[in-house]
Order: C-alpha cells, then sequence, then structure tokens
C-alpha cells in the first residue's frame, strides 16, 4: 500500500481547489435539478420546522431557550441547510455555465457549518436519547425532528454530497463547545442556573468537568467516524464508475492523510 503524507497544519484550512463539491451530489449521475431540489425541500421543510418550533415555545419561554445546545444546534443546522440550499441553486443551476472553481467566502461558511453541524448533531442525539429522553413529557413531533431527523439529514448529507471531510476539522466543532460551555458558566455565574444536569457546577462539579471531557472526546470520535463515512462513499462511487468530476478533493486529501 502506498503511503501518503500524515496530516500537516494546512488542513485546518477551509479551502479546496474545485468548489463544485460544494453544489453537486457525490453521485455525478444524479441530474443536478434532482439535487438542487434535495437541497431547497430539505431546507425550506426544517425553517418551517424551526419556524412553528419558535411559535410554540417563544410565548412561554421567551429567549431562554437559546441556552439550551438543542435549539443553539437546530437554529445554526437550519441555517446551514438555507446556505446550501442557495449554494445548490445560485451556483449549480443559475451560475451553473460561467463558474469558476474557486473557493468563495459562501464556500467556506458552508464548510465550516457543515463540520460544525455534522458532528454536533450527532452528540446532542446521542446524549439526548441515552441521557435525557422522557417519554412522559410531550411536544414529541418537535423533539423528535430537533434530536434526531437532525442527525439523519446530517448522515443523509454526508452520503449525499461531494463535500470533503478532513480529520483536522474537529477543531471547529470543539471550538463551537468551548464557546457553549463559556455560556453554560457566564449562566450559571449570573444566575446560578443548570442548564443540564450533569452541568451543574455548583454542586457536582466534578460531574460537570468530567461531562465536558467527555463530550470533546466524543466529538473527536464521531469526526473520526464522519471521515470513514466520508472515505467509503468516495471509495463505492470510484467502484461504481466515478467519472473523475468531483476528484480533485479526493486526490487533495489522499496527500493528506493516510490511505485507507
Amino acid at each position: 500500500m502506498k503511503c501518503c503524507k500524515r496530516p500537516t497544519l494546512s488542513d485546518l484550512k477551509l479551502n479546496v481547489e474545485d468548489s463544485g463539491v460544494f453544489y453537486r451530489s457525490q453521485w455525478t449521475r444524479l441530474p443536478a435539478l434532482v439535487f438542487v431540489a434535495y437541497r431547497v425541500l430539505l431546507a425550506l421543510y426544517l425553517l418551517g420546522v424551526y419556524i412553528a418550533l419558535l411559535v410554540e415555545l417563544i410565548p412561554s419561554y421567551g429567549g431562554s431557550i437559546f441556552i439550551f445546545l438543542t435549539n443553539i444546534a437546530f437554529t445554526v443546522f437550519v441555517v446551514y441547510l438555507l446556505i446550501a440550499g442557495s449554494i445548490a441553486v445560485l451556483d449549480g443551476y443559475i451560475l451553473r455555465r460561467r463558474n469558476s472553481a474557486d473557493m468563495g467566502v459562501r464556500h467556506m461558511i458552508h464548510w465550516l457549518l457543515f463540520n460544525v453541524t455534522v458532528n454536533v448533531n450527532l452528540i446532542v442525539t446521542i446524549v439526548y436519547w441515552v441521557g435525557l429522553y422522557d417519554p412522559a413529557r410531550g411536544g414529541f413531533f418537535f423533539s423528535f425532528h430537533v434530536h434526531a431527523v437532525t442527525s439523519i439529514v446530517s448522515v443523509a448529507d454526508l452520503v449525499v454530497t461531494a463535500v470533503p471531510v478532513r480529520l483536522l476539522h474537529a477543531v471547529y466543532p470543539c471550538v463551537s463547545l468551548v464557546a457553549y460551555m463559556v455560556l453554560t458558566l457566564v449562566y450559571w455565574g449570573t444566575s446560578n442556573g443548570i442548564v443540564y444536569p450533569f452541568l451543574d457546577y455548583s454542586c457536582n462539579p466534578g460531574l460537570a468537568a468530567g461531562s465536558i471531557v467527555g463530550i470533546f472526546l466524543a466529538i473527536l470520535s464521531t469526526q473520526v467516524i464522519v471521515w470513514a463515512i466520508y472515505k467509503l462513499r468516495v471509495g463505492m462511487w470510484k467502484k461504481c464508475g466515478g467519472d473523475g468530476e468531483t476528484t480533485q478533493a479526493e486526490i487533495e486529501q489522499d496527500k493528506a492523510e493516510n490511505g485507507l
């Protein structure tokens, strides 16, 4: 097996030579219009769910709903889907004949949010259904969408789209979680509020510290899993007769990481 260069700090950058990976499907035989429809319909559907959720919660709880990671993550995910849908329409359909392969700011934001949401959504799903789910509570429709559909869509995106995955991009979801932990500390320090039982800084700081470390280790683990699914996707695409249209990102990836 041919050895490949190990990841370097340059792999932290949000840059590829072919920006087409952000508005095309990995499965290049899929018609562009079908991919655009997938992007747009998904974004509009979850935007509708998000608006309905706000209408349901804000009259009773106000802005305090945004102290919960679940609601923050869902908000960011909807923004990601809207950006991804806009890029699919603009670059993949309207401007497809005059597009350059150069990365734009919109593509970098797309990739950044992809890296954050795919990992955070998986963590939210695991933590909620394993440790926080209470079948006695109502509102299953919204709960299922916020705690499960997000991960289902993230995995679907990982399989369907041509967006590349780099191991070192785990730094982005980690930074986002650091920001959230700071938010919970500020909330606790100013109002002695406890966001989640496992983040009780007053009565059980040891559990809180252990939970934070565990979450960061989980993020590193999910990034490895996401990367492995990406490599499997590319491998299957090549075996199914990939036509070379989206291979540039994969070539760069193979130069930067150990091959499988």
